[in-house]
């Protein structure tokens, strides 16, 4: 029974013995040994080397990078590439000022009308207009606008001692020009040529019309006014018309544009 419990206690105390001896050959065993080992620790340290579980290794010479440089290096260049593969927007065409390329036009008139043959009395008209800009600052001042215009004035004619009763129609074309004089304010002038054409009946009820009233004639007119932009779409104005063709007219009266 003894040597068994000796038995026992050399089988515990051997490995405690053989863990203390691994220990002491690990630890310096003199101070000449301490002091290497603190030197050469301090190398390791002036070096840069540390022990494994430290996850980083500071940059030396300006050579490596810490890993948080280098991530902020990736993410910058990845916003460069991001900025790079954004499409750039296209400025708005900011709308221009003033008149456009389009309108479309009328106007409420007095006018007088003398015709080659006979007593021609007329009093008002109300006409209908369009016109396209074919030309920007035209001697530097100047928008040109192809014109046409259709114009019918109510006509009473005395000829030979018979009174009729009918309808001056007229056709022209032409171009208009225009020059800004404000932001608000525009100068025009116009030129047109076109052909006109009566159509009368007699008031005594007799059926029979002179010919030489129906025949179709070449018109000539020349105008000029004023034009004001009340609203963004909405012109204004007054314009002076003179025929100076077969017809000789004066027409005067209230011109309204509608912006296209």
């Amino acid at each position: 029974m003894k040597w068994l419990v000796s038995a026992l206690l050399v089988s515990l105390s051997l490995p405690c013995a053989l863990q203390a001896k691994g220990l002491d050959k690990l630890q310096p065993t003199t101070e000449e040994e301490k002091e290497e080992a603190d030197k050469d620790k301090d190398s390791k340290d002036e070096k840069g080397i540390v022990d494994r579980d430290v996850k980083t290794v500071p940059a030396t010479d300006g050579k490596a990078l810490p890993p948080d440089a280098k991530a902020e290096a990736v993410d910058g260049k990845k916003g460069e590439v991001a900025a790079k593969k954004v499409p750039a927007k296209e400025p708005e065409v900011p709308v221009e000022p003033g008149f456009q390329a389009w309108y479309l036009g009328t106007s409420l008139n007095w006018i007088n009308t003398d015709g080659p043959e006979g007593d021609w009395h007329s009093s008002s008209t109300a006409d209908l207009e369009l016109g396209y800009r074919v030309m920007k600052k035209w001697l530097e001042a100047y928008d040109l606008y192809a014109t046409l215009r259709y114009r019918p004035v109510d006509v009473t004619i005395e000829l030979e001692k018979r009174a009729y009763r009918g309808i001056l129609e007229s056709y022209l074309a032409g171009v208009k020009a225009q020059r800004e004089l404000s932001s608000s304010l525009f100068l025009v002038g116009s030129a047109e040529i076109g052909l006109s054409r009566t159509s009368v009946s007699a008031i005594d009820g007799v059926q029979k019309v002179d010919g030489s009233l129906e025949k179709s004639s070449v018109d000539l007119t020349v105008g000029g006014g004023v034009s004001y932009l009340v609203l963004d779409k909405l012109a204004l104005g007054t314009q002076l018309h003179l025929g100076v063709g077969a017809h000789k007219t004066v027409q005067f009266g209230l011109d309204l544009r509608f912006l296209l």
